[in-house]
């Protein structure tokens, strides 16, 4: 039994923490701008005729165009739209991209010549270490042996 209410438990917990993973994390953010421009224009009626259902009628074509935004409509649903897009422009620029940038390689530059450093005062491997057979050597007794 306890097992069962352990489980349904943490089948609220997953389920509550799957639905608030769809919620908005902050109150910074705003309206999008897609839903900015489906709000733009107001819905304009068809100038299509339709039956006693509100189904349009074949073959009857509108008798005139549909009426179109004014252009101070345009004006001004482009001048919204221009300041939510300046609005939302980076505020570091590119002075503060490029500086770190030039941060970072110069501490790529300064670790390459350490270790160039480092690795040009070990000395060079010599090909004898005077300890044993070179290794033609052992090839050569291991080719004759065959």
């Amino acid at each position: 039994m306890r097992a069962r209410a352990g489980l349904a438990t943490f089948g609220l917990i997953a389920a509550a923490s799957s639905l608030s993973a769809c919620q908005a994390f902050g109150p910074e953010e705003e309206t999008s701008v897609g839903a900015l421009r489906l709000s733009a224009a107001q819905p304009v009626a068809s100038s299509q005729r339709l039956d006693e259902d509100g189904y349009p009628l074949l073959g009857a074509y509108p008798g005139a165009a549909a009426p179109q935004l004014s252009a101070a409509e345009v004006a001004s649903a482009d001048s919204r739209l221009n300041q939510v897009a300046a609005s939302r422009t980076g505020t570091g620029g590119a002075t503060g991209y490029d500086a770190k940038i030039a941060s970072l390689k110069a501490i790529r530059d300064r670790r390459v010549s350490e270790a160039e450093a480092a690795l040009a005062t070990q000395p060079r491997p010599s090909r004898t270490t005077g300890r044993g057979p070179r290794p033609e050597d052992v090839l050569r007794e291991i080719e004759s042996s065959q």
